[in-house]
C-alpha cells in the first residue's frame, strides 16, 4: 500500500514564494494476520463400508494479510496422528476425502478426531497457521447378521415341572449399534409345549412335560435383527430327567388251579404255580421291579422269584386246600420307591374246604365271595346233572309209552281181524294172522325199544 501527500513550503515574509512536492509513502504488509476458518456443516460423517476416495467437506479459509501476496496464500493440511492416514486433504483447495484403499467399520471405529492446519506463506516476521480440531463420524449400517454365544445348547430339566417353569435362555449377539434381536422358536418333533420370549430368548414350559412320552425334544432358535434381512438359527436340545411318578402295573391275576394229579406226577422238587406279570413306565432304577410275598405264604409253602415275579411250591410240601397270596410289587425309585399288591387265589388239589390264609384286613369277606361263588359253581353243576336226568327219564318214559301204545293196538287189530275173518270163513283159524303187517309192525317197535334201553 502506498499513500501520496503534495506538500507545498513557504519562503520568506515578502511576496510569497511555494515550492510543491509528491511524497509517496509505501506501507509494506507484514504477516501479522492467522488465517480465518469459515463456518462449514456439521457433523462430518460417512456410511460404514464406503467406497474409497470419497469426498467428504471442503473447508474455506481467509487471510487479512495483504492480497496474492505470500501473506495471504493459504496451504491446508491435517497434523500428523493415528487417524489422519485415514484421509486425505487437498492443500490447495481444502477438500477432505477418504484415504485410498480406505473402507471404514463403524464396529472397530465409529468416529476419527483430526486436526486440522490451515498456515500461510509469510515470512515478515513469520508464517502464521490456524489449527482447528474436528471429528469425522462413521454411520453404523446394518452390515452384521445376528449370531448366538453357543453352537449349540443343551438342557436337562425334570419332567412333570410346572407350566411356565424357566428352562434357560438363549442369547445372540449383533455388533450393529441400536439393534434389536427378535427370537422364533421352531419344535423340530411337532411338540408344542414350550414357548420363548420374543426379546431376551427365555425358554420355558407350556405345558406338562413327561419322560415316558417323550423323553427328548429338539428345537430351531433363530435370531432375526431390526430389518430381518439377517438370521442365525441354533438347535436346542432338552433332555427330561425321570423322575417316579408311576406305581407298578399288575396284570390282572387269574385263580390257580393245581390238581393232586399234577403234583403226584411232577417229578422235579418245584413245581411252577404261576408268575406275576407287572410293568412300570418309568424307566431306569425306578422302572425296575421286584416282588415279594407279604402274607398268606404259611408255613413258607411257596417262594417268589424276586426279579420276574414267578411262584413256585415244593412238590412234597403242598398241602391240598385253598391259599390266598399277597404279592407286593416295588420299583427302585429313590428316594421312596412306589409299590402296588394283588391278590392270587391258588388251589391245591380237589379239597375244597380248607383255607390255607388268615382272614384279617378284609380277607373274610374275599374268602366269603370266593366260597359262595365256589357253592353257585357246585349247585349250578347238580342243576345241571339233574336237568339231564330229568330228559333221561322224561324220554325213557315217552318210548315206554309208545311201545305200550303200539303193542295194544296191535293186539286190538289182531282181535278185530280175527272175528272178521271167522265170520268169513270158519276154515281158517286165527293163527293165520301171525305173518300179517301187525305182527311186522309189533316186531320193529320191539327191536328200536331194545336198542334204545341199550344205549
Amino acid at each position: 500500500m502506498k499513500f501520496v501527500f503534495n506538500h507545498q513550503f513557504y519562503l520568506g515574509t515578502g511576496p510569497s514564494l511555494t515550492t510543491e512536492k509528491d511524497i509517496t509513502i509505501v506501507l509494506l504488509d507484514i504477516n501479522d494476520s492467522p488465517p480465518i476458518l469459515d463456518p462449514y456443516p456439521t457433523p462430518i460423517s460417512i456410511n460404514e463400508n464406503n467406497s474409497p476416495n470419497i469426498r467428504l467437506i471442503q473447508f474455506h479459509a481467509r487471510d487479512l494479510d495483504s492480497p496474492n501476496t505470500s501473506n495471504s496464500l493459504l496451504t491446508y493440511s491435517l497434523l500428523p496422528s493415528n487417524y489422519s492416514r485415514f484421509f486425505q486433504i487437498d492443500s490447495r483447495t481444502g477438500i477432505l476425502s477418504v484415504g485410498k484403499n480406505i473402507s471404514f467399520d463403524y464396529e472397530i471405529q465409529s468416529k476419527y478426531e483430526l486436526i486440522l492446519n490451515i498456515s500461510d506463506h509469510g515470512t515478515n516476521p513469520k508464517h502464521l497457521e490456524t489449527l482447528h480440531s474436528f471429528i469425522v463420524y462413521i454411520n453404523d449400517t446394518n452390515d452384521n447378521k445376528p449370531k448366538f454365544e453357543h453352537e449349540s445348547y443343551s438342557f436337562q430339566v425334570l419332567e412333570n415341572i410346572p407350566i411356565g417353569t424357566l428352562i434357560g435362555q438363549v442369547k445372540a449377539i449383533d455388533r450393529d449399534i441400536n439393534t434389536t434381536i427378535h427370537y422364533e422358536l421352531t419344535c423340530i418333533d411337532d411338540q408344542d409345549v414350550f414357548e420363548i420370549n420374543l426379546l431376551n430368548g427365555q425358554l420355558r414350559t407350556k405345558s406338562l412335560l413327561d419322560y415316558d412320552t417323550h423323553p427328548i425334544h429338539r428345537l430351531y432358535v433363530t435370531a432375526k435383527d431390526n430389518d430381518y434381512l439377517h438370521t442365525d438359527r441354533v438347535t436346542i436340545t432338552i433332555e427330561l430327567i425321570d423322575m417316579n411318578d408311576n406305581t407298578p402295573i399288575i396284570d390282572p391275576p387269574i385263580a390257580v388251579y393245581i390238581p393232586s394229579e399234577l403234583i403226584q406226577t411232577n417229578l422235579s422238587k418245584s413245581i411252577l404255580i404261576t408268575t406275576i406279570n407287572a410293568h412300570d413306565r418309568d424307566s431306569g432304577m425306578n422302572g425296575n421291579l421286584t416282588y415279594v410275598i407279604i402274607d398268606g405264604n404259611q408255613n413258607d409253602y411257596f417262594q417268589i422269584n424276586f426279579f420276574n415275579g414267578t411262584i413256585y411250591g415244593q412238590s412234597n410240601n403242598l398241602p391240598q386246600g385253598h391259599h390266598r397270596l399277597t404279592i407286593k410289587v416295588c420299583d427302585q425309585g429313590e428316594p421312596i420307591p412306589k409299590c402296588s399288591s394283588t391278590i392270587v387265589n391258588i388251589k391245591i388239589g380237589e379239597s375244597i374246604d380248607k383255607l390255607y390264609y388268615t382272614t384279617s384286613f378284609n380277607t373274610l369277606e374275599l374268602s366269603n365271595k370266593i366260597q359262595a361263588k365256589e357253592y353257585s359253581t357246585e349247585q349250578e353243576t347238580i342243576f345241571t346233572r339233574e336237568m339231564i336226568l330229568v330228559v333221561i327219564i322224561s324220554t325213557i318214559l315217552t318210548l315206554a309209552f309208545s311201545v305200550t301204545m303200539g303193542v295194544l293196538i296191535t293186539f286190538f287189530c289182531k282181535q278185530k281181524r280175527c272175528r272178521h275173518l271167522h265170520r268169513t270163513s270158519l276154515t281158517k283159524p286165527c293163527e293165520l294172522l301171525q305173518s300179517t303187517d301187525a305182527d311186522k309192525l309189533l316186531t320193529t317197535t320191539k327191536v328200536s325199544s331194545d336198542f334204545f334201553f341199550f344205549i
